[in-house]
C-alpha cells in the first residue's frame, strides 16, 4: 500500500517539475527519493495519505531542505555518503526552495486545483494571487551569484584593512 502512495507522489512531482520552472532542475532520483521520504519518514513511522505526502514534499522543500548545509537525503546508492541535492547548483537549490515556499501558500488558502494543473496555468508562482481573500505573493530568491571582484579592489582592501590595524595601535 505505502509503495502506491510513493509512485502516485512521483507521478504527481514529476508533473509539478514540468510544469513549475523552479522545479526542473529536479532530476528523476531526487523526486523519486524525496516521494519515498515525504511518504514513509514521519513521526507516525507509518505510510502518510498521498494529501499529506505532497504538503509534506512542498514543506521540505520550503523549509531549504535542500539548501547548502541542511539534512537533505542521503542518496543510498553513494559509498561516500553525499546528500542528493549537491548535485544542484546553488542557484537551482534556492529557486527549488522559493518556488515550493509559493505553492505551499498558495495550497494552504485552497488553491490545490491550480497547483495540480486541473485549471489555470504555472504562471501562479510568478504572479500575486488572490485565495479566499489572502494576498499570495511569490517568494523571491534569496541566492545571488557573486560577482568577480575588480583587479584594483582587492589591492584597495588589503591597503584599507592595512590602515585600519595602523590606525588601532
Amino acid at each position: 500500500m505505502s509503495l502506491c502512495r510513493v509512485k502516485v507522489l512521483i507521478r504527481v512531482l514529476k508533473d509539478a517539475q514540468r510544469r513549475f520552472e523552479g522545479f526542473s532542475s529536479l532530476n528523476p532520483w531526487i523526486i523519486d527519493l524525496l516521494s519515498h521520504y515525504a511518504v514513509m519518514h514521519n513521526p507516525q513511522h507509518s505510510a502518510l495519505s498521498i494529501q499529506a505526502a505532497f504538503r509534506r514534499s512542498l514543506s521540505l522543500l520550503a523549509s531549504g531542505f535542500f539548501l547548502p548545509r541542511s539534512m537533505g537525503i542521503m542518496d543510498p546508492c553513494e559509498t561516500n555518503k553525499s546528500r542528493v541535492h549537491t548535485a544542484l547548483t546553488l542557484e537551482q537549490q534556492d529557486q527549488v526552495c522559493y518556488t515550493a515556499q509559493t505553492l505551499l501558500r498558495i495550497l494552504t488558502h485552497k488553491g490545490h486545483s491550480k497547483i495540480l494543473g486541473f485549471e489555470g496555468d504555472s504562471s501562479i508562482v510568478s504572479t500575486m494571487s488572490v485565495w479566499d481573500g489572502v494576498v499570495v505573493t511569490p517568494s523571491e530568491k534569496a541566492y545571488e551569484i557573486p560577482t568577480e571582484p575588480k583587479e584594483g579592489a582587492e589591492e584597495e582592501s588589503k591597503e584599507k584593512a592595512t590602515d585600519d590595524k595602523m590606525e588601532q595601535q
